[in-house]
């Protein structure tokens, strides 16, 4: 009976530790991982307009032939995995989006796609890796930098 009591009176010192530990900074979560993908397009020098509603975003930009275009952007899918062995990038996460040109879904082949090159070298695509920096407490999309 005495310890019931004594766990009772710990447990809200635990919640708040706990909540203070996920308020303190970034974290390596399918949530972040989503929030850095929109962030990785919406920041593109390339890119305006761009507005986002969840897993959803459009904005314009460069088409293939680097015309200006309406684009569309759905999230399908991510997941975050630890990566072993690695302390500087702990997390690794995918992306899994379908991209829309003008209303026409930009077909997807494995390794082949139609983006523009311009979105390929920021590290963003229809399937996209990113990694954790733990230090930096932020994604890594490997982009090129313009």
């Amino acid at each position: 009976m005495e310890m019931t009591r004594g766990w009772f009176r710990i447990w809200p010192v635990l919640a708040m530790v706990v909540a203070l530990a996920q308020c303190a900074g970034a974290q390596a979560d399918d949530v972040s991982l989503r929030d850095s993908f929109a962030d990785q397009i919406a920041d593109s020098s390339f890119v305006s307009d761009f507005s986002r509603d969840g897993d959803e975003f459009t904005f314009s930009g460069p088409d293939a032939e680097d015309q200006p275009a309406a684009w569309r952007v759905k999230i399908t899918s991510s997941f975050v995995e630890p990566k072993l062995f690695d302390e500087e990038m702990p997390f690794q996460g995918r992306i899994a989006t379908e991209w829309y040109v003008n209303d026409e879904l930009v077909e997807y082949l494995g390794t082949m796609t139609a983006l523009p090159k311009k979105f390929l070298d920021r590290g963003v695509g229809q399937e996209c890796w990113a990694y954790w920096v733990e230090a930096e407490g932020r994604w890594d999309w490997g982009e090129i930098i313009e």
